[in-house]
């Protein structure tokens, strides 16, 4: 299970059976990811006079990616090869020495992360396939997680519930677990079926929420139960299984833990689970913090709802995303600066897609980089669509034509 230079590797030991992954519970898009996705064509800009070419660094050579990870070494890309529940992961280096491997594993159109140290590459299954834990810097395999398991990154350490352990007929007690990414080591272990998991870094918490929708917290250090058997008043049975689009999902934001199904958002103090307000909000797509607010997005725009007692602070039918630092985009495309507190326009940015701490514009068939804090132009990029983008170190990734992607330097 080694990988050299050029070598495609199959790491795929076992193929994953044909079956749907019964309950996958996604996690929402976040504001931050959302306001990358708006990126619109100004017509008829003026084009500032002597704009450096920004120099493109890699590109995935033609081949059209279902998902990528940019860090400021490598890009790493995942897209299906043959049939459906069977992807290749690549690592394209950024610089000398970056790592370069290609690799297949049995999984359908999954999602890529980092553990704290960058260490180890966790390749995430769409519908079908395992948790597979890669060498980031050889492509080697790791270890696994059986199919249809549920689990959470926690900086260097994964939490995970693996049903495929208690497969049989003397099947033994069912456990969440804690283990290091990098080998799989299982620190602590604590008897429970959760449908979906979530971490509060910060606070050093695990939150687990069972087939009933009763929620328990656990502690990071050693998984003892801090509260438990609190009922989050949702179905999980709701929870995007037919479409896999995530209904309804939870969000753990300061001291609350936000549930939120089609209908409904609901608070809950995080350290024992009490519930603190619950108000009736249509179809909330993506909730987050924004400044002293939590901010609930939609098809009818956005509310702030004041953290403590769920009274609304203020509301805008524009405004269709937001970041936590108050960053707007709104249905037409324009982006503006809130004060998270008021929902003021403190600053009117123009039409454009926010990236990080870029503002990227189009004019006619370029487009134009800047930078938020000063508007300090940097540089010009061929005409990119809208798509997803994302920066890392002094670099710049984002879809091309046919869903390729491409890497620019965009720093000086």
């Amino acid at each position: 299970m080694g990988s050299t230079d050029g070598v495609l590797i199959d790491l795929d030991a076992i193929p994953a059976p044909a079956r749907r992954r019964p309950w996958p519970v996604r996690r929402l898009l976040k504001p931050a990811a959302l306001a990358a996705l708006l990126l619109l064509v100004i017509g008829g800009a003026a084009s500032p006079a002597h704009a450096r070419v920004i120099a493109k660094v890699a590109d995935t050579g033609g081949t059209s990616v279902s998902t990528q990870l940019l860090t400021p070494t490598a890009l790493y890309t995942a897209h299906l090869q043959g049939g459906v529940d069977r992807s290749v992961v690549e690592a394209v280096p950024l610089v000398p020495g970056g790592p370069r491997w290609r690799v297949t594993i049995g999984a359908d159109r999954p999602s890529l992360s980092l553990n704290d140290a960058g260490t180890t590459l966790v390749v995430w299954p769409g519908q079908q396939g395992q948790i597979t834990f890669l060498d980031a810097r050889t492509g080697k395999l790791r270890w696994r997680i059986g199919d249809f398991a549920v689990a959470k990154l926690l900086g260097d350490r994964v939490v995970y519930w693996d049903p495929a352990i208690a497969e049989g007929v003397e099947a033994p007690p069912e456990w969440v677990r804690m283990a290091e990414v990098d080998t799989g080591r299982v620190l602590w272990k604590q008897s429970a079926q959760p449908m979906a998991l979530d971490v509060d870094e910060r606070r050093q918490l695990v939150l687990s929420v069972d087939q009933d929708g009763i929620g328990a917290v656990y502690s990071v250090a050693d998984g003892h139960a801090l509260a438990g058997g609190r009922n989050l008043g949702v179905d999980p049975y709701e929870w995007g299984i037919l479409d896999d689009q995530g209904a309804s999902t939870t969000e753990i934001i300061g001291d609350n833990l936000y549930v939120h199904s089609q209908t409904s958002v609901a608070a809950f103090r995080l350290r024992d689970l009490k519930p603190l307000w619950r108000a009736p909000v249509y179809d909330p797509q993506v909730i987050d913090g924004c400044g002293p607010m939590v901010c609930v997005a939609g098809p009818r725009g956005l509310i702030a709802f004041e953290p403590a007692t769920g009274k609304i602070g203020w509301s805008n039918a524009g405004w269709r995303s937001i970041t936590p630092d108050g960053l707007a985009v709104a249905g037409d495309f324009t982006a503006v600066r809130l004060d998270p507190a008021t929902g003021r326009v403190v600053e009117k940015l123009g039409r454009g897609g926010v990236i990080g701490d870029l503002l990227m514009r189009y004019d006619r068939d370029r487009t134009w980089v800047t930078r938020l804090a000063d508007g300090e132009i940097i540089g010009v990029l061929p005409l990119i669509g809208p798509t997803p983008c994302e920066t890392a170190g002094p670099y710049l990734a984002c879809s091309t034509a046919g869903q390729t992607v491409t890497v620019w330097n965009v720093r000086r």
